[in-house]
C-alpha cells in the first residue's frame, strides 16, 4: 500500500536523523545489519560523519582559532560546541555564529578571552564577505549635491561594513596564519582599538581606525547629519582643520566603497 510505504519511510528517516543528531538508537528491526557490519557499526558511520562535517566547517571558518588551540584542543572545542549548539539549519553557513559567545561563557575557554576575540574577528570577516552587494556612492553622486545641503546630508554605510572593538592582537595572528607562519602569542593591546572591516568587490579588508575616524563612522552609522558627524569627529580628534580632515576621510570612504546611495 503506497500510504503505508510512505509512513514507513518517514519513520525510518526520523529515526535515522534522531540517531545522527543525538545518538538515540532506532527501534529494533528498523535497520538491518550486514555480513560485514553490525547495525551499530553502520549507524556509527552516519553519526560520526555528521560530526566530522560540522568540525570541518568550523575549521574552515576559524583557522586562527584552530591555530591558537592546536589540533587536539580544537577537536575538544568542536565536540563541546556541537553538543551545546547543534545545527538547526539546512546550511552550514551559520553554524559558527554562536561560537564567540560559547567561548566567552563556557569553561575552560572563558578564562582565555583571546579565543573569543579571535572567533569574533574571524566571524566578522565572514559576515563582511557574505553581505549583500549594494552599489556604492560615488564621487560623481556627491558632486551633484549643492554645497549648502552638505551639513544636512545623512550617509548610509554598506552592509558589508563592520566596526569591531579589538583588545587583543588578533589581526597580527590572522596575518601570520594566512601566510603560513608561526602565530604570535596572544597579547592584550595597550589600548582598545576600533577595527574597520569591509568588502570591496570580492575581497575583505580591515584596518585600525584613529579615534576621529572611528567617531565619524559611528555617528554616520547612527544616522546623524553630516554636520553632527563632524562635531563628533572634532571632539574625538586633534586635527587643526576639522573640515579638511572630514573631507579627506569622506574621499577615502568613497574610494573604499564604504558608502551607499540613500
Amino acid at each position: 500500500h503506497p500510504g503505508r510505504g510512505m509512513t514507513a519511510l518517514a519513520t525510518f528517516q526520523r529515526a535515522l536523523a534522531t540517531h545522527v543528531l543525538d545518538g538515540t538508537a532506532p527501534a529494533a528491526g528498523l535497520i538491518d545489519g550486514g555480513a560485514h557490519f553490525s547495525v551499530a557499526q553502520r549507524l556509527a558511520v552516519y553519526h560520526q560523519a555528521y560530526r566530522l562535517r560540522l568540525a570541518e566547517a568550523l575549521a574552515a571558518d576559524f583557522p586562527v582559532l584552530h591555530s591558537l588551540l592546536g589540533e587536539a584542543g580544537f577537536e575538544r572545542l568542536t565536540a563541546a560546541y556541537i553538543a551545546a549548539q547543534p545545527s538547526h539549519s539546512f546550511t552550514l553557513r551559520d553554524f559558527g555564529a554562536a561560537l564567540p559567545g560559547f567561548l566567552g561563557h563556557h569553561a575552560p575557554y572563558r578564562r582565555r578571552p583571546w579565543l573569543k576575540a579571535a572567533a569574533a574577528f574571524e566571524w566578522t570577516l565572514l559576515a563582511a564577505f557574505d553581505a549583500a552587494d549594494v552599489p556604492p556612492l560615488s564621487a560623481a553622486d556627491l558632486a551633484s549635491v549643492p554645497a549648502e545641503q552638505f551639513p544636512r546630508l545623512r550617509f548610509r554605510l554598506q552592509p558589508a561594513l563592520h566596526l569591531l572593538r579589538l583588545t587583543w592582537n588578533i589581526p597580527a595572528t590572522w596575518r601570520a596564519v594566512q601566510a603560513g607562519e608561526q602565530a604570535p602569542a596572544p597579547q592584550r593591546l595597550p589600548v582598545p582599538t576600533c577595527c574597520l572591516v569591509w568588502r570591496r568587490e570580492e575581497r575583505v579588508y580591515f584596518r585600525s581606525l584613529p579615534d576621529d575616524e572611528a567617531a565619524l563612522l559611528k555617528a554616520v552609522r547612527r544616522g546623524r547629519s553630516f554636520a553632527s558627524c563632524c562635531d563628533a569627529m572634532t571632539r574625538a580628534g586633534t586635527a587643526q582643520d576639522p573640515a579638511r580632515r572630514a573631507a579627506e576621510l569622506l574621499s577615502t570612504w568613497l574610494a573604499d566603497t564604504l558608502l551607499i546611495a540613500a
